[in-house]
């Protein structure tokens, strides 16, 4: 898949961008060497800012990046013309919009447009600045190794200010930038409070996006992105005993995570858990530090987009061909068929629901002891009925033949469980030793962490990427080969994984396992 840069340190403006290149083929990766980016001077001259801007980012990309020539990348620069304390060759705020909003609010804008007669007309613009290979470059015969696109929306300065909280799924449209203040033409709202819908269409952005889009179209570069179909699986041999891919479903405490770790240690099963993957959709929006609550998002994000997380998760397994899955944790029956009708391998998908009542549930949530557990079962039975609006209630529904109940022993529940596949698990052939390794060996750096970690597992802990260094460095392969601090950081900063949780303490980042992690961590050793 194509792989376009996007120079920010902002996640909410990278979110935006994915969103609006989501027709096409398209990877919009975010910056991934600390030495990448770009000095923005405070100069009120667009022409100049850009300049100013893009060559510094060239001579930053091609200093920190492997094979920079090779590579495209963009940046992205947002200005606001309001008409009334503006001139012909002089825009307020214009390029300087970041400052100007720390140092102005809605109540003293408010009555500087009200002395300016109430012309409260605004004009909001997006500069984006793609950066070309030379090869084409040359072949374009252009006079500089860049492409300009930009766009513009009309509309007006509200009136009133409004209560706005951050869109989960659409986090560009929040209460923290011009958003919030700018009012389409036709409409009577900020955009931060329309529907997607009505604010793709006066997205200041979208229209230097388009630009952006067509051109590397036309050039070759990117296609339409194609909705996913039935694949026929035509060609593929099958292996003699072909493992099931497991897909667990069930509410809180259950029994999903017990079964998928019975089949990881028994079975060398590859335990995913859905929710990694939603968080990591909501960290690539928000960030670690953010307002909106995980389920907020969720909720949102589902009845939205209810393939989000399971093409994620096609994707993270789409090239480790036919190694045994397990899938715990979807709540929405749309993504049990979305996933079905979309998996392209060749094991046979298996759904389970497990299910207890909800009093033996909320016990092993006071023995299991998370940090998110509720501490009541007043809380636990609210929980559980969010859980069942979202969709659980009706993949209960239509599992009800696949069903089991864990509401006794652990050793009962696996004999169920051993009974119901019996065959399928007695005919199965473990993978070789050292297949995972080979696998998944290009990431030396990642295992490391991976391993490291999973060793300090049952202690519930994050650590900083210090702690993790040394963690590390203790394993014996690593003694002679120490990992730097440094590099860690950057490894968590290049991006987002579905292997760890990441939690704020005392304003450090900190990290540890995530289900998916763990398991990636436990057939890496195997």
């Amino acid at each position: 898949m194509f792989e376009l840069i996007f120079i920010t340190s902002n996640n909410e403006k990278l979110a935006h961008a994915r969103h609006l290149c989501s027709k096409y083929q398209i990877k919009i990766s975010k910056q991934k060497n600390y030495g990448v980016g770009y000095e923005e001077p405070r100069i009120y001259d667009r022409e100049s800012l850009l300049k100013s801007s893009i060559e510094d980012a060239i001579k930053r990309f091609s200093k920190n990046v492997s094979n920079p020539e090779e590579k495209f990348f963009f940046i992205e620069d947002t200005s606001v013309k309001i008409h009334a304390l503006s001139s012909e060759n002089n825009e307020i705020p214009g390029v300087d919009i970041k400052y100007w909003m720390n140092e102005n609010n809605f109540n003293s804008i408010n009555e500087l447009l009200k002395s300016k007669g109430e012309n409260r007309k605004v004009t909001v613009r997006s500069d984006v600045i793609l950066v070309i290979p030379k090869r084409l470059q040359l072949h374009l015969k252009l006079p500089n190794p860049y492409v300009k696109f930009y766009s513009t929306s009309e509309g007006f300065f509200t009136e009133q200010e409004f209560e706005i909280e951050t869109q989960p799924l659409y986090p560009w449209l929040n209460n923290r930038t011009f958003n919030k203040w700018f009012v389409p033409q036709g409409f009577d709202k900020p955009i931060s409070l329309l529907e997607i819908d009505d604010a793709d269409l006066n997205d200041f952005r979208k229209g230097a996006f388009d630009q952006m889009l067509d051109f590397l179209h036309s050039k070759g570069y990117i296609k339409f992105r194609q909705l996913l179909v039935d694949s026929e699986k035509k060609g593929k041999q099958l292996a003699l005993f072909q493992p099931l891919l497991f897909i667990i479903c069930g509410p809180t405490c259950s029994g999903k995570t017990t079964l998928a770790e019975y089949l990881m240690e028994k079975y060398q099963y590859y335990h995913i858990e859905a929710s990694d993957f939603m968080y990591l959709n909501y960290y690539e929006r928000h960030g670690v530090d953010s307002n909106v609550k995980i389920g907020d998002f969720a909720r949102e994000v589902l009845l939205n987009n209810p393939g989000i997380v399971v093409n994620r998760i096609l994707k993270h397994i789409k090239h480790i061909e036919n190694i045994p899955i397990v899938i715990t944790g979807f709540r929405d029956l749309k993504e049990i068929e979305i996933f079905e009708n979309s998996y392209l391998g060749d094991l046979s998908i298996s759904q389970l629901y497990i299910n207890a009542d909800i009093e033996i549930r909320f016990e092993r949530e006071k023995l299991r002891n998370r940090l998110d557990a509720v501490t009541s079962l007043e809380a636990f039975k609210k929980k559980n009925s969010q859980q069942e609006l979202m969709g659980l209630k009706e993949i209960e529904n239509e599992l009800i033949n696949s069903t089991i109940c864990n509401e006794s022993s652990i050793k009962k529940y696996f004999q169920m469980f051993q009974k119901r596949y019996h065959k399928p698990l007695i005919n199965f052939i473990k993978q070789k030793n050292g297949y995972y390794k080979a696998l998944w060996s290009a990431r030396s750096l990642e295992n490391a962490i991976l391993v490291a970690l999973s060793l300090e597992k049952q202690k519930n802990t994050y650590y900083t990427t210090t702690e993790i260094s040394h963690l590390i460095n203790k394993l014996d392969h690593h003694k002679n080969n120490p990992k730097s601090k440094n590099n860690i950081s950057r490894y968590f900063n290049q991006d987002y994984h579905p292997y760890f949780e990441i939690k704020l303490i005392n304003n450090k980042t900190m990290y540890r396992l995530s289900n998916t992690g763990y398991s990636r961590a436990i057939l890496l050793k195997t």
